[in-house]
């Protein structure tokens, strides 16, 4: 990872509190992974317990939980001010009291037994590949055989023919999401110093060696990829 860039920085107080409403523009894509959600884990138990890794702000629980009153959610993130604003939300919607908070690493948190996992928009902060698998394979350990996962990353493959016409594309959205032209092309830049660089191909095949089913991929959004999983 660039020596410029940490998560916990950049995840301080002052980029939490304004977290939730940055790309408001583009919300429609959040709406998107999370519908993508809902029906993926549909059939889990009625009193199922959910892993949300790198939870950030909890904005996927907050749309689980009144859909599923029954369900049960740990959430992970080591950036305690992102956590703490996932706190509030939850407390104030009514839901706290089936959460659980863990300000560490997805390692870090004691073996559990889960129905299912989350993890959006996370593992492209780790730039080697090593780190990355074993990533996804602190999430494979605490899951029930069979568990479902859904992972959704940065992620397209820089050599291809279709990148340059994929990456302006996305420069135009973070246009609409109020992004300056000098901050769109520093955002071209990130692959490789604030993204991880890996191409679609290496992502399905870290998921793989983790521990998990070969990944489909089920969702795309201009650069965000999706994949449905579950544990082997």
């Amino acid at each position: 990872m660039s020596t410029d860039f940490d998560p916990l920085v950049t995840f301080g107080p002052d980029h939490a509190a304004t977290y939730d409403d940055r790309f408001k523009a583009l919300h429609g894509i959040k709406d998107m992974i999370h519908l993508a959600l809902e029906s993926t884990f549909a059939n889990l138990p009625e009193t199922a317990h959910l892993l949300i890794a790198g939870a950030g702000t909890g904005a996927e629980v907050r749309h689980l939980a009144p859909l599923f009153p029954n369900w049960r959610f740990t959430l992970v993130d080591p950036a305690s001010a992102m956590l703490e604003i996932a706190k509030r939300h939850a407390e104030a919607e009514g839901f706290a009291d089936r959460c659980t908070f863990h300000a560490t690493y997805v390692s870090e948190v004691d073996a559990g037994n889960f129905d299912a996992a989350t993890s959006l928009l996370v593992s492209h902060f780790v730039q080697q590949a090593d780190a990355r698998t074993d990533y996804f394979r602190s999430i494979a350990d605490r899951l029930k055989p069979g568990a479902p996962m859904l992972n959704a990353d940065l992620c397209a493959d820089q050599s291809g023919a279709e990148f340059e016409t994929l990456m302006k594309f996305w420069q135009g959205m973070m246009a609409k999401a109020g992004m300056a032209p000098e901050g769109q092309e520093q955002y071209a830049k990130s692959f490789g110093t604030i993204f991880a660089c890996h191409g679609p191909s290496d992502v399905e095949a870290m998921i793989e060696t983790a521990g998990f089913i070969p990944p489909v991929q089920c969702v795309q959004a201009g650069l965000i990829k999706g994949w449905l999983t579950a544990k082997a």
